[in-house]
C-alpha cells in the first residue's frame, strides 16, 4: 500500500492512469474498427458547438481521441520537468472534457504551436504559457471550420487553418492575462472569456474574407450511450476519492478548510491541500452525475465533458459549497426557459458550467449565487449566437459578462450597507 501511495502522490501518475483507463474502457465497449473509423469521422467533421463526438464518431473513438491528446501533452510536461499545480491539473481535465465535443487529435495543434511561438518571441520557457495554451484550444473548431470551407481547395483551406490557428494561439496569452482585471478572478473560466472575444472576431473575419455563408451553432446531441458513459465517469470519480483518502493528510481538517475558500482566482487548491483535492474532485463529479439524472438530462459527450470540467476545477477554485447555489439559480431560470421555449440541450451544459462563477457565492454568499446562476443561463443561451459556435467555452464568455455586470452592483450594495447609520 505504501508503494501505491508513493506512486499516486505524483499527480502526473494519477493522470496517466486515468487517461490509460480511457483507452482500456474504449476497447471494452467498442471494436478497433469502429474506433478507427470514428476517429477519422471526428477529425474530418466540423466541430462547431454543440458537436457530440459520441454522436458522430462513437464512444470508443471519443475516449481514444481524448486520451491521445492528453497523453501526448502529459508526456511533454513530464519531459520538461514541469512542476504540477492546481492550474495544470485543471487544464488537463478541461483538455480531456472538451475532447468529447470539439477538440480532436488534429485541430488543437496549430493553437498550441502559436502559444509555443509566443513563448519563444518573449524569450521565455513555454511552460509559463502551457496552461493558457491548453485552455486556448477552446478555439479548435475555428481551425476545423477554416480547413473545411467549401469555397476553397482543401489544400489551401488546411494551410489557412494552420496559419490562423497559430495566430490565435500566439495572441491569446496577452489577451487572457488582461481579461483577469475585468472580472477580478470571479470568473474561473478566464480563458473562456478571452477565447469568446476572439471567436466573435474570428466569425466576422471568416465571413467577410473567406466564406460565402455565415457560421451558426449546431446541435448534434446523443442519448444512446448514457449507461456506458455514466459507468465510465463514476469509476473515475470513485478512483479519485480513493487516491485522496490514500495519499491525503489531515483529511477532515484540510477538506473543511478547502470548502471555506471562496475560490477567487488564482486559487491553487493542490498547492495548499495536496492530494485532498482528489476527494473534492470526486465528490463534485458524483454530485454532477446525480444532478443530471435528477433533472432528466442526457449523459452524452458534451455533458460528460462539462462534468469533467467541473471536476478539474476541483483542483482550482470549485467545491460543493460554492457551486450549489449557482446551479440552483440556473435551474430556477431553466424552469422559465422550458415554459416559454421548451427544453434546450445547452441548458444542461449551463447548469454544470455556471460553476465558473463559484467565487461569487464563495465570497459574497449563496443568495448572490442564485442570482448569478439565473442570470448566467439566460446570457449563455443567447451569447453563443455571436461566436457562431467557434468557441467551445461559451459559458466562460457568458460568465465573464455576468461578472462584469453583477460585481459592481454587489460591491455598491455592500458598501452602501456599511455606510448606513447604526440605530441605537
Amino acid at each position: 500500500m505504501q508503494r501505491l501511495r508513493t506512486y499516486f502522490y505524483n499527480p502526473y501518475n494519477v493522470l496517466f492512469v486515468i487517461f490509460t483507463y480511457f483507452i482500456v474502457f474504449a476497447f471494452i465497449v467498442d471494436t478497433p474498427q469502429n474506433i478507427l473509423e470514428g476517429l477519422i469521422i471526428i477529425v474530418v467533421s466540423p466541430d462547431l458547438l454543440i458537436t457530440d463526438y459520441i454522436y458522430i464518431g462513437g464512444i470508443g473513438a471519443t475516449l481514444v481521441n481524448a486520451a491521445i491528446i492528453n497523453l501526448l501533452f502529459l508526456y511533454y510536461m513530464v519531459r520538461i520537468h514541469e512542476k504540477p499545480s492546481g492550474a495544470l491539473i485543471m487544464a488537463f481535465w478541461l483538455f480531456a472534457g472538451f475532447a468529447f465535443f470539439g477538440k480532436n487529435i488534429v485541430n488543437v495543434w496549430p493553437i498550441i504551436l502559436g502559444g509555443w511561438l509566443y513563448a519563444k518571441f518573449k524569450g521565455e520557457h513555454f511552460d509559463k504559457y502551457a496552461v493558457v495554451t491548453m485552455l486556448g484550444t477552446a478555439l479548435a473548431p475555428t481551425v476545423t471550420q477554416i480547413a473545411l470551407i467549401e469555397q476553397l481547395p482543401i489544400q489551401l483551406g488546411i494551410v489557412l487553418a494552420l496559419i490562423y490557428g497559430t495566430f490565435l494561439g500566439f495572441v491569446l496569452p496577452p489577451i487572457a492575462q488582461n481579461m483577469m482585471s475585468i472580472h477580478q478572478g470571479f470568473n474561473l473560466y478566464n480563458v473562456g472569456f478571452a477565447t469568446g472575444i476572439l471567436s466573435i472576431l474570428s466569425r466576422i473575419f471568416i465571413y467577410v474574407t473567406i466564406a460565402e455563408d455565415n457560421i451558426y451553432p449546431v446541435s448534434y446531441w446523443s442519448s444512446d450511450e448514457w449507461l456506458a458513459t455514466t459507468i465510465f465517469m463514476a469509476i473515475i470519480f470513485m478512483f479519485l476519492i480513493f487516491v485522496g483518502i490514500l495519499c491525503g493528510e489531515n483529511h477532515k481538517e484540510n477538506f473543511i478548510e478547502l470548502n471555506k475558500r471562496s475560490g477567487q482566482a488564482p486559487s491553487d487548491f493542490f498547492a495548499d491541500y495536496g492530494s485532498i483535492i482528489y476527494i473534492n474532485m470526486g465528490l463534485l463529479g458524483l454530485f454532477c452525475i446525480v444532478l443530471i439524472f435528477l433533472i432528466n438530462g442526457d449523459i452524452n459527450g458534451p455533458v460528460a465533458g462539462c462534468i469533467l470540467t467541473v471536476v478539474g476545477f476541483g483542483a482550482y477554485g470549485k467545491h460543493l459549497r460554492n457551486c450549489w447555489s449557482l446551479m440552483l439559480g440556473c435551474l430556477i431560470a431553466g424552469g422559465f426557459i422550458q415554459i416559454f421555449y421548451g427544453t434546450i440541450p445547452s441548458a444542461s451544459l449551463a447548469v454544470l458550467l455556471v460553476t465558473s462563477l463559484a467565487p461569487i457565492p464563495g465570497y459574497y454568499g449563496w443568495k448572490w449565487g442564485i442570482i448569478a446562476g439565473a442570470l448566467h443561463l439566460h446570457i449563455a443561451a443567447n451569447v453563443v449566437a455571436f461566436s457562431g459556435g467557434l468557441n467551445l467555452y461559451n459559458n466562460g464568455l457568458a460568465a465573464g459578462f455576468v461578472a462584469m455586470f453583477l460585481l459592481p452592483i454587489i460591491k455598491s450594495l455592500k458598501e452602501h450597507k456599511k455606510d448606513l447609520p447604526v440605530k441605537n
